[in-house]
């Protein structure tokens, strides 16, 4: 039964609204619809955006698999942890108008180790436990 994945899924779904807002607003500022007119902190607004869009919705899947295959609840917390911690991070780091490479890097970091825990999770609840 997934009974801890809703929480992540919805705090996450918060930073995404803030992330979409902000775009949003700066798009309002400069008095750009499409594109980013070669406004830099624009850019930088979309990328955060956009990297959120691209690695969550796989992110939150694959956590919830691993839940719904019996992970250890503790697990699940702490790469629901991990993963809106390095959204926030690479979020905070990107959206910079002089970014500090550090937060990028560990919120990639940060979100690569949820993706990847997870995979190893279901594998091996499919693979060994499966038999």
């Amino acid at each position: 039964m997934i009974s801890i994945i809703p929480f992540y899924a919805a705090l996450l779904g918060l930073l995404y609204v803030y992330l979409s807002v902000a775009t949003v607003s700066r798009r309002k500022k400069v008095l750009v619809a499409l594109g980013d007119g070669g406004d830099k902190l624009l850019q930088k607004k979309m990328r955060a955006h956009g990297n959120f869009q691209e690695y969550v919705p796989i992110a939150i899947i694959l956590i919830g698999c691993f839940e719904y295959l019996g992970a250890f609840s503790w697990l699940i917390h702490i790469l629901g942890m991990c993963l809106f911690t390095g959204r926030v991070l690479h979020a905070f780091g990107v959206s910079m108008a002089h970014e500090k490479l550090v937060f990028r890097v560990s919120g990639m970091g940060l979100t690569f180790l949820s993706i990847l825990i997870s995979c190893f999770g279901i594998l091996y609840f499919q693979l060994i436990q499966g038999i």
